[in-house]
């Protein structure tokens, strides 16, 4: 579905005030303003300057865009008479809010290819993309889009407004056998479980998420997860992590909130805290603290981890 692009300034007015901010020369600006990057606007163009910018004076002087959102207002005003500022305190903040709020309108419908179990439960509001597979007693809320050649397996639990981008795979039977001590020949250990993905998370394209074994894999509340994720099962993410493409977390991890998980490998069954990071490349073979941050292969903490590459410089 194509996105409208078009962002109305009275969306701007109706968010402006969630964020105390101000509108300075409104007159300078149009009722339809087009997203754009600061970089390749046009006069009707809406565009934002981070707050950590360099040079923000010369940047709302030099662009075509005449509706700027920012945090400063230049003490020349010369600088921005021909400009309209919205000045919050966050401008990357507003302005992916006010876009996001946009790109969430779409026309609810289940594509005429895609297949539907009869004991799904699917809320009305909700876009089922082409080819998408949808089994046995899976449960989705209000407001979610799943893009197209995606499979979601029997048993699935779907929050409100979340995003799975094209070819996931959610509820697939986790990778988990016992090997018979005499033989070696493996059994499949019974994969029983769900999955439960709360409200508000985005999972990118060609993602896969196991289902538990005998309990659930959770995703809870905001997290984010890149293209290229294997989740393996009961694995629970807590609230707000980001996962980044291509990291692996294997079976009966857990994952606090407000994490964020480079591309990497996270051994079974260890247990990472709140707020930690894990760096691009790290082999995490033990639990993590909370507040911590990991890195290398082995995975240690970010401390002994300079420490020994300063060694190494030296060898």
């Amino acid at each position: 579905m194509p996105y409208n692009q078009i962002i109305s300034f009275a969306a701007i007015e109706r968010m402006i005030h969630s964020f105390n901010g101000t509108i300075v020369n409104r007159n300078n600006s149009v009722n339809d303003l087009k997203i754009s990057s600061i970089f390749d606007a046009t006069e009707t163009s809406l565009v934002f300057i981070d707050k950590n910018a360099e040079n923000k004076e010369k940047l709302i002087a030099e662009t075509q865009a005449c509706t700027i959102v920012c945090d400063y207002v230049p003490e020349n005003e010369s600088v921005y008479q021909d400009k309209c500022l919205i000045v919050v305190n966050h401008p990357k903040m507003f302005f992916a809010k006010l876009v996001n709020r946009q790109l969430s309108t779409f026309t609810s419908q289940v594509h005429p290819t895609a297949v539907v179990s009869a004991s799904a439960n699917i809320a009305e509001n909700c876009y089922i993309g082409p080819h998408v597979v949808i089994a046995e007693n899976v449960v989705i809320g209000e407001g979610v889009f799943i893009h197209s050649n995606c499979s979601i397996y029997e048993n699935v639990e779907i929050g409100r407004n979340v995003i799975i981008d094209a070819g996931c795979v959610i509820g697939a039977a986790g990778f988990g056998f016992v090997r018979d001590d005499i033989t070696g020949e493996p059994t499949r250990f019974p994969q029983l479980g769900g999955v439960v993905i709360e409200d508000d998370v985005e999972i990118g394209a060609n993602v896969c998420i196991d289902r538990g074994a005998l309990q659930n894999t959770v995703i809870h509340k905001g997290v984010k997860i890149d293209n290229l994720v294997q989740i393996a099962h009961n694995v629970e993410i807590g609230e707000y992590t980001y996962i980044i493409a291509s990291a692996v977390i294997a079976g009966s991890v857990s994952i606090g909130k407000r994490c964020w998980i480079a591309p990497s490998r996270i051994m079974n069954k260890i247990r990472i805290g709140d707020d930690v990071t894990i760096g691009y490349g790290a082999v995490v073979l033990k639990s993590v603290a909370s507040n911590r941050t990991y890195m290398g292969n082995p995975a240690v903490d970010i401390e002994k981890y300079v420490k020994l590459q300063n060694k190494l410089r030296k060898l």
